[in-house]
């Protein structure tokens, strides 16, 4: 695999058949010689750390019904939206899921990958994603932000925070994920790994 240049990007997305889309590009200028900006969006999923004493994905795992998961998530996770302009405080330690502001859809002969600007994390943001974007992907991109520094940092929805690399793929593939056309940032789904109802605590005998 090869990593795209800027004019192989734009060729991508001037193409008819199953273009890359980026959406919206605000600046023609986030476009960098061989990445992507991405923009931080407005939703953030918060997480509670007094409401559960621990998640534990085998214990609601596939065998349970769907809501049985989704509940436990709830009540440790909330999904708030900031408005234009104003602030969100991400405090040291502090794991916030965010996402991007822009709607991605991938070819089927492009994967890509999300990193996190230099800038950014030389004021201790981590962009903790799971990063690889598989072909055919389309929705926002969720991105795990962490504060490693020892002071609360400020950021603002529409601000560039991260950036997303593309390679060519040998031959086209389907998405096959678990986050299909997603709009903010998304729940974990651990749950529906398979091997869990093999490897969880939850499966075993207890004495």
């Amino acid at each position: 695999m090869s990593v795209l240049s800027k004019t192989d990007i734009l060729a991508e997305m001037k193409k008819k058949d199953d273009p890359l889309v980026v959406s919206p590009l605000l600046e023609e200028s986030q476009i960098g010689e061989a990445s992507i900006d991405m923009r931080l969006g407005h939703q953030f999923i918060i997480l509670r750390k007094s409401s559960v004493p621990r998640i534990d994905p085998t214990e609601v795992g596939h065998l349970a019904a769907e809501s049985d998961w989704e509940t436990a998530l709830h009540r440790s996770q909330e999904r708030i939206r900031i408005a234009s302009f104003h602030e969100f405080v991400l405090h040291p330690g502090q794991l916030v899921l965010g996402a991007t502001l822009e709607y991605l859809s991938i070819p089927q002969v492009l994967c890509a990958s999300v990193e996190g600007r230099s800038s950014w994390g030389r004021l201790g943001l981590i962009i903790a994603t799971a990063s690889t974007i598989g072909p055919g992907f389309k929705g926002c991109v969720t991105l795990e932000l962490v504060n490693s520094g020892e002071v609360p940092l400020i950021v603002y929805p529409g601000i560039r925070i991260a950036q997303v690399i593309f390679q060519k793929l040998s031959s086209p593939a389907k998405y096959a994920g678990k986050y299909d056309c997603p709009i903010g940032p998304q729940f974990s789904r651990a749950h529906l790994d398979k091997e869990l109802a093999i490897w969880g605590r939850s499966t075993t005998k207890q004495p």
